[in-house]
C-alpha cells in the first residue's frame, strides 16, 4: 500500500534554494570528496533539452523535501538516465516505489525504451531497492585517480602533434570530434553544439579547459578538464578532472591519448591541482592501459543498472 504522508510533484523555479540546501545535505550524508554548489546545481537544472520542470520529481513531507528523483532523456539513444535520493525514514520503499513509478512513467511517455540508473558498488541498499524494482546490472564504471604532485609529466615539446585550447566559437570542432570519438562507446549519447556552448560557458568554465590534438588543421583528439578549486571542495587539496578524453577512430594508436592527456594533466597541475581524478568503463581496456601507465590507481567503482521498459 503506498504511504501518502508524503506528496511527490514536478520541479518548480521557486525550489532552487531549498534544492541547493538539499543537494548539500545530501552529500554530506553520502561523504562525497566534492560538495554541491549552486554552480553544480545550476548546470544540471539548465542543460538543453533537460526541463527540470517536467523530468524532476520531489518528494516533500509536511513542507519538508525528503528526496527526489531525476530524469535525465538521452532521446538519440533512447534511454533515460535517473538520479536518486531519499532520506532515512520508515517510508522509505514506499517512497523510493512512487518515485521510481513516476520516473518509469515519465520515461514512457518520452517514448524511450529503457532506463539506466549508476550506483557506487559501496551502496548496497542502493542496488537492493533498484533490483527489487526490476533493474539489472548491466556495466562497471572504475573512478582513478591521481596525485599530480607524484606523477610525471612529460615535455610536451617532444609531442609530434600540434596543441591547443579550444577558442570560443571552435564549439562545433570539440561537438564532431567527441561524437566520433565515443561512437562506438556504451552509453554514448552523442552531443549537440548547442549543449557544448552551454558546458563551455557555464560560471568556472571555459574554452580553454579543453585541450585538442591536431592533424595539419583537423582535430584528432581531446582533453576536457575541470577545477573544483573554489566550488565547495570538501578536501583541502584542489581537485580536477579528465572530464572526457577522445581520440578520432582514424587516429588509435598513434600516441595521440598519451599526447592529450599529457596536456591536460598538464593544464590541471598549472591550475594549483593536486589530486586528478577520472571515470572509465571497466571493459575499455585501451583507455585503462593509457591511464595506468600514467600512474592513475583504481579509487571507487560503480555499477550501471538498467531496466527495459514494456
Amino acid at each position: 500500500m503506498i504511504d501518502h504522508t508524503f506528496v511527490i510533484r514536478t520541479y518548480s523555479l521557486e525550489d532552487f534554494e531549498r534544492f541547493t540546501q538539499f543537494e548539500a545535505k545530501v552529500n554530506a550524508y553520502e561523504r562525497t570528496s566534492i560538495s554541491s554548489s549552486p554552480h553544480s546545481l545550476i548546470e544540471t537544472l539548465g542543460l538543453p533539452n533537460h526541463h527540470p520542470e517536467e523530468n524532476l520529481f520531489i518528494a516533500e513531507k509536511a513542507g519538508r523535501i525528503i528526496g527526489y528523483m531525476d530524469v535525465m532523456p538521452e532521446k538519440i539513444i533512447s534511454r533515460a538516465v535517473l538520479s536518486c535520493f531519499l532520506c532515512r525514514g520508515s517510508n522509505e520503499w514506499n517512497l523510493f516505489k512512487s518515485l521510481v513509478e513516476r520516473a518509469l512513467t515519465r520515461a514512457k511517455e518520452l517514448r524511450l525504451n529503457r532506463v539506466h540508473v549508476n550506483i557506487s558498488r559501496e551502496n548496497v541498499k542502493a542496488r537492493s531497492l533498484f533490483s527489487e524494482v526490476g533493474f539489472c546490472f548491466v556495466r562497471r564504471f572504475i573512478e582513478l585517480k591521481l596525485d599530480l604532485s607524484e606523477a610525471y609529466l612529460p615535455d610536451l615539446s617532444s609531442i609530434p602533434f600540434r596543441l591547443d585550447s579550444l577558442k570560443r566559437g571552435e564549439e562545433e570542432k570539440l561537438t564532431r570530434i567527441q561524437n566520433r570519438s565515443f561512437s562506438d562507446t556504451w552509453g554514448y549519447n552523442p552531443n549537440t553544439n548547442e549543449e557544448v556552448i552551454y558546458r563551455t560557458r557555464l560560471p568556472h568554465r571555459s574554452p580553454a579547459d579543453i585541450i585538442l590534438a591536431y592533424d595539419k588543421d583537423k582535430p584528432i583528439g581531446y582533453c576536457w578538464t575541470r577545477v573544483f578549486k573554489g566550488e565547495g571542495n570538501a578536501e583541502a587539496r584542489t581537485v580536477g578532472r579528465i572530464y572526457m578524453l577522445g581520440v578520432d577512430p582514424d587516429h588509435r594508436g598513434k600516441g595521440v591519448g598519451s599526447a592529450v592527456l599529457a596536456a591536460g594533466l598538464s593544464l590541471l597541475r598549472q591550475r594549483g591541482v593536486d589530486i586528478v581524478q577520472l571515470t572509465v568503463d571497466s571493459d575499455n581496456g585501451a583507455a585503462l592501459a593509457l591511464y595506468s601507465a600514467a600512474g592513475f590507481e583504481v579509487w571507487k567503482t560503480s555499477l550501471w543498472y538498467e531496466k527495459v521498459l514494456d
